[in-house]
């Protein structure tokens, strides 16, 4: 229990600045309180009419008891809301804890916000919520806290259920004593776990503090692991491990390394020779209607059922996934066993099975907190209620936070290699709190740098960056240290990079100044998908801050080459002089997020030496490097938010999808909406490939949807500089963006241009799109194909003559594999440099955008 005789003050991170929580002083507080408790905007704390010494009185109450405390939230030295915390069990609601209706092991809490003297500052209420959530919680180590407003207190409930609280069944219109007479109250209960996965956890964080000197540190500077004993594997590693395991069984199947026999009803269990075989890539009659299937892998002959799709897709039921011999199935015996038929070599088996082993805990591990349904995810902000920017990013990043299942196509995709346990539960995106980017200073000359033209020198534009406060603190360091910031690039450095890598690898740059530490930002951050790039949730119109960090996944170490920060705002100038400015995509409300600036340490003795014999770079080449691109908070249109394309493939605990509930959301039908859906991404990616012979790498976590009451009306394009490609050889380039021409020599055909489009979107997105769409029942199969082909066919109405450029409608096409790529080298898929040489290829597989009774022209 949380009480006064606890002295020590407690800072925290927000995105309203540091925050200290301190233990109330009637003495020298009760003004302020009596004017809160009292306001009009307080009439649900019942103090209506209350004198000041009455409340004194009532203070002098809570100082005095053993169950309750008072608290005061300060921010730069100004009390800005009130915290009262008690025992439940002691309380009012003590026999609901009794009889177990509520947790015993609960903290029971109420919160006042301090009324605004002039206009309501957007935000800090969520803001003062979530902190005292992570006060309550990482720092006090609440594994419950419990609050029982007013039913009638509309607005404090959906504050509530915006921070994981959720209704007590049997207590949500309950009488209880309040004052001289009762009240009737909705009791709710959050979890720790339901809090850290709720919209508001993004904005306060207990990890890290204000650098020494600013403000007294917090006793829990690092919070423990939330699950120190991996509980998260024996609770959750046996559910998680069939979903992985149907998830391996479809795409080894669907790159044809595992061949899928379908059984026939009247079929015997054992199979017969002398029967014919049915083939995946026969078409079905009816996409999607539910039928049995064999497979022998790795010595073991497997049965299942599932749904057959299009692209030789199989939906498989995870559960009835069973083994001929009636022994248990285990997908990493299965690998090893059946390393042979993956084509997996010998060096590289240890390291894909690692690979898929931290995959399995990285799904335990976001299993083992509350995740929120889709109905709740589909709950964006209504275009009526003009939502703020704060709401905008709480929301853009409540989406991102949620997305568990990584890469649709790839296995093993969560590797993560070189993050601890710990480290994980603070830096994960679908697990870590927000945290703080830590700040260097690198001397100007040690640096390339680079910025788009409407940004000016990098020496000009650091508040447009990082934020006006971060960048004074910036400047004024350097100063009090006798230095010129004119001398200094600001140099963003993820928190595990600094820890784990830089202090240790670069300890000559920090001795001799050349890197000089300016500490923890005033921003907080949340990490998206990607791991390394980060949203400011203190400020979203300010830029993402990507960062070098030397973690390994899915083949690469994920750092930032000084060599392309050099010319990487050039590029992002042309693409957007040329493909953003392009009428169709500013018809479609289609834009680019721009890599806007770039800074890279070369200074070292790593870029001063000579490189790998290889000719490649060396991860200590790419440890020290950072670029800022364009939030889309600032560029969405008025009511419309924004939320990561990723979201239209997820599916909740529950299996229900969250593309579902956008749909109800918007109140339009299916077809309406994927039809929508695909104008502003299907028909950019054409375009941008037809017009500009450009690919993007268009996989559902690069592009973000614009939506306006859950309907897409427009999207972003991001991570340009690095995965942009020019596939035509005689395309006019400027000479400093020549490094994205991937076809050098003007070898690429037709067709494999194509694939940019075919592989990318239609397999590796709209083939699971398709399944999820008519599993749940909301688009057929076969409708959901000819929608996507006429979308196709509306560009080429547009675009006449598409058809002799691009064999989008061809029968079949190459069948790119992914999986087969990370078989045969999972510590390197690709050479960056030229990726069409690297891809593997198994076959032809067909087209279902492909009608055989089409006009030639068409087909």
């Amino acid at each position: 229990m949380l009480v006064q005789t606890q002295r020590v003050d407690h800072v925290l991170t927000s995105t309203a600045g540091l925050l200290t929580f301190r233990p109330l002083r009637v003495d020298g507080d009760i003004t302020d309180v009596h004017a809160w408790v009292t306001h009009p905007k307080s009439a649900f704390w019942g103090a209506q009419g209350a004198s000041e010494h009455e409340v004194a009185e009532e203070y002098e109450r809570i100082h005095a008891s053993a169950e309750e405390s008072a608290w005061i939230v300060e921010r730069a030295g100004a009390a800005i809301a009130l915290v009262e915390t008690y025992d439940p069990g002691q309380s009012v609601l003590g026999e609901y804890v009794a009889a177990g209706t509520i947790p015993g092991a609960a903290v029971g809490m109420h919160v006042l916000v301090a009324p605004p003297e002039g206009a309501p500052e957007p935000g800090l209420t969520s803001c003062i919520f979530a902190a005292v959530m992570r006060w309550l919680v990482d720092v006090h180590g609440a594994d419950n806290v419990v609050v029982e407003p007013d039913a009638a207190n509309d607005l404090i409930i959906a504050k509530n259920a915006a921070a994981g609280f959720v209704d007590v069944p049997g207590l949500t219109a309950v009488s209880l004593p309040f004052g001289d007479g009762t009240k009737t109250a909705r009791v709710q209960v959050c979890s720790a776990g339901g809090f850290h996965a709720s919209a508001l956890a993004s904005h306060a964080t207990a990890r890290f503090t204000a650098p020494a000197g600013a403000a007294q540190r917090s006793a829990h500077h690092a919070v423990p692991p939330l699950d120190p004993g991996a509980q998260h594997l024996v609770e959750h590693g046996a559910a998680m491990h069939r979903i992985l395991l149907a998830k391996a069984l479809r795409e080894f199947i669907h790159e044809r390394l595992l061949v899928a026999r379908p059984i026939a009803p009247e079929r015997h269990e054992e199979h017969d020779e002398d029967q014919p075989e049915e083939r995946l890539s026969d078409r079905p009659s009816t996409f999607g209607a539910p039928r049995e299937y064999e497979v022998d892998f790795g010595g073991r002959h497997l049965r299942f059922t599932a749904r057959p799709y299009p692209l030789e897709h199989l939906k498989i039921d995870p559960h009835s996934i069973r083994a001929r011999d009636g022994q248990p199935v285990h997908l990493l015996t299965l690998i090893a066993a059946g390393a042979d038929q993956l084509g997996l070599g010998g060096d590289y088996l240890h390291t894909y099975l690692a690979e898929v082993q931290a995959t399995l805990a990285t799904r335990t591990r976001a299993s083992h907190r509350p995740r929120p349904s889709a109905a709740t995810l589909g709950a964006c902000p209504s275009s009526q209620s003009g939502p703020t920017d704060v709401q905008r990013a709480t929301y853009l990043q409540f989406v991102e936070g949620s997305m568990v299942e990584g890469h649709p196509g790839f296995v093993a995709n969560a590797g993560r290699g070189g993050m601890g346990e710990s480290e994980l539960e603070a830096y994960a995106p679908e697990l870590g709190d927000p945290f703080q980017v830590v700040w260097l200073a690198a001397r100007r000359a040690d640096c390339v740098t680079e910025t788009c033209a409407d940004y000016g020198p990098l020496s000009g534009c650091g508040q447009r960056l990082m934020g006006a406060p971060m960048w004074h603190r910036f400047c004024d360091t350097l100063r009090s240290k006798g230095h010129d910031p004119e001398d200094f690039a600001p140099l963003p450095v993820h928190p595990w990079q600094w820890d784990n890598r830089i202090v240790s690898a670069f300890a000559q740059d920090l001795a001799a100044g050349k890197l000089i530490y300016i500490g923890p930002g005033l921003e907080i951050y949340r990490p998206q998908q990607s791991l390394r790039t980060l949203l400011s949730m203190s400020d979203p119109t300010l830029p993402y801050v990507k960062t070098a960090t030397a973690v390994r996944n899915m083949g690469f170490t994920r750092g930032l080459s000084p060599a392309y920060m050099s010319n990487t705002p050039t590029i992002n100038d042309w693409l957007q002089n040329t493909v953003a400015a392009d009428h169709d995509f500013t018809a479609h409300n289609v834009r680019l997020l721009r890599e806007v600036a770039t800074v890279g340490y070369v200074g070292d003795v790593y870029h001063g030496g000579q490189t790998a014999e290889s000719g490649e770079k060396t991860a200590y080449q790419k440890m020290l490097a950072g670029l800022w691109r364009e939030s889309p908070i600032p560029l969405l249109s008025e009511g419309c938010v924004a939320a990561t394309l990723a979201g239209i493939l997820h599916c909740d605990d529950h299996g229900f999808p969250l593309v579902g509930a956008w749909i109800e959301r918007s109140g339009r039908n299916a077809r309406e909406w994927v039809a929508a859906m695909l104008r502003v991404y299907l028909r950019p990616t054409i375009r941008a490939l037809d017009e500009y012979a450009l690919a993007f790498m268009p996989h559902s976590e690069n592009v973000i949807l614009e939506l306006r009451d859950g309907f897409p009306v427009g999207s972003f394009f991001k991570d340009l500089g690095e995965e942009v490609a020019v596939l035509r050889a005689d395309y006019p380039l400027p000479e400093e963006c020549e490094r994205i021409r991937e076809d050098k020599r003007g070898t690429m055909t037709d067709e494999e241009r194509a694939l940019s489009v075919q592989t990318d979107v239609l397999d590796g997105v709209l083939r699971h799109l398709c399944a999820i769409m008519d599993a749940n029942n909301l688009l057929a199969a076969e409708d959901f194909w000819h929608l996507v082909r006429e979308c196709v066919l509306e560009y080429a109405r547009d675009f006449p003559g598409i058809e002799e450029r691009l064999p989008l409608l061809a029968p079949d096409f190459p069948h790119s594999c992914l999986n087969r790529l990370q078989l045969r080298n999972p510590t390197s898929m690709v050479d960056l440099g030229d990726q069409n040489a690297s891809l593997v290829y198994a076959g032809r597989i067909d087209n279902p955008l492909y009608r055989a009774e089409a006009e030639p022209s068409l087909r």
